[in-house]
């Protein structure tokens, strides 16, 4: 099980941290910045910093580096005042290299707190093992204080584990009450990876990658929320963060951001609910 600690305060309540291999502390709750999400991504980055959050997930492919800097610059946090967290698609050695690079530049900074490899999906030349090969290149060099995986099933980590140097610390894939895969998570977790999810509430109203459903229109999600007097997404937010799960979401307003950070102000979800709550959409 992860290790958490208090990183940040939102309100009366704590942020807590994930530790990752290599001693770095991951906030629980990023802002997403992709997924085919639509807003002004420097004012969301704006007022995530300046809501209490700490947290930023981009990517290669998320074409916003320079918006997040800009979000940064705006409200003049320092570098070790936020984790940046980024992916790289999956390439050639050098052209992963080339991504990483690239990514940094616009970014403005010289090395990020987690770099993923994107996804397996590899065409010409491009192969995981190439760009694996580029991330531990980019670790080693001080690019990155930790390096992980998104998307790769069990099958596809296990040929990674065949010839990687550096073992991932974190994989980042889908998770939520609409849609938990929690044989993956048991199983990445044997082998020390922290989990990550995205898509946890499977659909807002900005559209999301997850498929499964919207968090949001659970029928125990809402039951929940109605009786604890708190919003759907808190509940839905919440099953994920309370299994020790780490979450990227895609908020854009100000009053959802200051509800999504606050997760630990009002206590746990009761074990009857998040039996529901597992219950309401099928384990995959």
């Amino acid at each position: 099980m992860a290790v958490l600690s208090v990183l940040a305060v939102v309100g009366a309540a704590a942020i807590p941290t994930v530790t990752l291999s290599g001693n770095v502390n991951m906030p629980m709750v990023a802002l997403g910045t992709g997924s085919g999400q639509k807003g002004n991504v420097t004012d969301a980055v704006m007022l995530w910093l300046q809501s209490g959050g700490m947290a930023i997930d981009t990517a290669y492919h998320y074409f916003d580096e320079t918006d997040i800097k800009k979000g940064i610059d705006a409200v003049g946090a320092k570098r070790g005042d936020y984790f940046l967290e980024t992916k790289i698609p999956c390439s050639t050695k050098s052209g992963g290299a080339q991504a990483i690079d690239s990514n940094l530049q616009q970014l403005g900074v010289a090395q990020v707190d987690l770099m993923l490899l994107h996804n397996p999906s590899c065409r010409g030349g491009a192969s995981v093992q190439a760009s694996w090969e580029a991330l531990e290149d980019a670790f080693n060099a001080g690019k990155a204080r930790a390096i992980g995986i998104s998307r790769l099933s069990q099958s596809q980590f296990t040929s990674l584990m065949g010839y990687a140097k550096v073992r991932p610390a974190l994989i980042q894939d889908s998770y939520s009450v609409s849609h938990h895969p929690d044989d993956d998570v048991a199983f990445f977790r044997s082998h020390g990876l922290v989990y990550q999810a995205f898509s946890p509430l499977c659909g807002g109203g900005n559209g999301s990658s997850c498929p499964y459903g919207s968090v949001l229109k659970n029928p125990v999600v809402n039951d929940i929320a109605t009786s604890r007097g708190i919003s759907a997404a808190q509940v839905g937010l919440k099953f994920v963060v309370q299994q020790g799960i780490a979450l990227a979401t895609a908020v854009w307003k100000q009053a959802y951001m200051v509800e999504d950070l606050d997760l630990w102000s009002w206590g746990n979800l009761t074990a009857d609910e998040m039996d529901r709550l597992s219950k309401s959409a099928p384990s995959l």
